[in-house]
């Protein structure tokens, strides 16, 4: 695996990495317990794991702990309606044993955070929304999500072909208090319709087709087995990269998706990018509607990356299935798990 990184000119604070593992906590709370790579504390204390990493089983969502830079698989259900513009209800399900977490949040645009700031995943720049809104400054507890069906590569600035029917993005829950919060979070992906009108039908396409669009996720160091420089850096990061669909006979045929794309920003420096060189992920032939499309993620070469996705169609009754959106997880074999939700249109 190679990192071929580059800066931008211009200092963003990040999703996930830069907010999860920002420098004073990194010589604060994970000195102490004895992670990370930060000065301070006696080197003596031993790590404190995070309930987090008690993984409950496969899911859309990730338990991550800064502490001990691991992250793995939860099922969280999250559902998201998307009632206008500026407008959403997250409402988050928990394992049984971590019902305490369950939540049922809204986000207005008095929710957005302050302009150029906390609404990049990976290169992709789009909407994001706290709440609590607590300006600049952001401290758990609080709750996010992030929207793309509109976005802009922040790179070249080149803006993105918007989605009508369909919303998709991520969430993230830090329930702790202060900044010792950020040592334990939950983060996941979604997607839904985009609310009336016209009225979104599930219809399948008519003939076969090609979508193109973008994905946005999370992916994290799971084991010692990741490489050091993602320990190094954090962990924990949010990536975007371009997705391409073929669908035939009503089904998702096979999808791929290359240049998953990082970003993180370190105390006082500019955004960093780096491309993540994985094998490119390519999905399997999927199930047939009615219901959801569902199939089996890997690589190509098959053998690095195994997971699961899923999927629907977006539409009208009078235009189907212009649009195709849903989320996937995998894993790894070198130690890295990830999340993350996509949006495609029909080309």
């Amino acid at each position: 695996m190679e990192y071929k990184s580059k800066k931008s000119g211009k200092a963003r604070v990040m999703r996930f990495l830069g907010r999860a593992v920002p420098a004073v906590l990194a010589v604060g709370v994970l000195a102490a317990c004895g992670g990370g790579g930060g000065s301070g504390g006696d080197g003596n204390v031993s790590v404190q794991p995070c309930n987090s990493q008690n993984s409950r089983g496969d899911g859309y969502a990730i338990g991550s702990c800064a502490a001990t830079t691991t992250n793995v698989l939860q099922p969280i259900e999250a559902a998201v309606a998307v009632n206008g513009v500026d407008a959403y209800t997250l409402t988050l399900d928990f394992p049984p044993d971590l019902s305490s977490l369950d939540s049922v949040t809204g986000f207005t645009s008095a929710n957005k955070p302050p302009d150029a700031l906390r609404n990049i995943i990976g290169i992709m720049e789009g909407q994001a929304y706290e709440n609590p809104m607590t300006g600049k400054n952001l401290l758990p507890p609080y709750v996010a999500i992030t929207d793309f069906f509109q976005a802009t590569n922040y790179e070249n600035k080149e803006v993105q072909p918007s989605l009508k029917y369909a919303s998709f993005g991520t969430w993230e829950k830090f329930a702790g208090a202060g900044l010792e919060g950020f040592n334990e979070g939950y983060l996941g992906v979604w997607y839904a319709e985009r609310p009336a009108p016209p009225v979104i039908v599930p219809d399948a396409p008519l003939v076969a087709a090609t979508y193109k669009g973008r994905a946005v996720g999370i992916v994290g160091v799971a084991n010692a087995g990741a490489p050091d420089f993602l320990k190094q850096i954090g962990g924990r990061f949010g990536f975007s990269a371009p997705i391409t669909i073929q669908v035939s006979g009503s089904r998702i045929e096979s999808a791929r998706i290359n240049d998953l794309t990082i970003s993180w920003q370190q105390a006082g420096a500019t955004l960093n990018v780096a491309e993540l060189d994985l094998n490119p992920l390519v999905f399997g032939e999927s199930t047939t509607p009615p219901g959801l499309l569902a199939g089996a993620v890997a690589s190509d070469p098959a053998g690095s990356i195994s997971g699961k996705y899923e999927a629907r169609y977006f539409g009208s009754a009078s235009d189907h299935a212009t649009e195709i959106a849903g989320r996937f997880r995998f894993t790894t074999s070198n130690g890295l798990v990830g999340v993350a939700s996509f949006g495609a249109i029909r080309q």
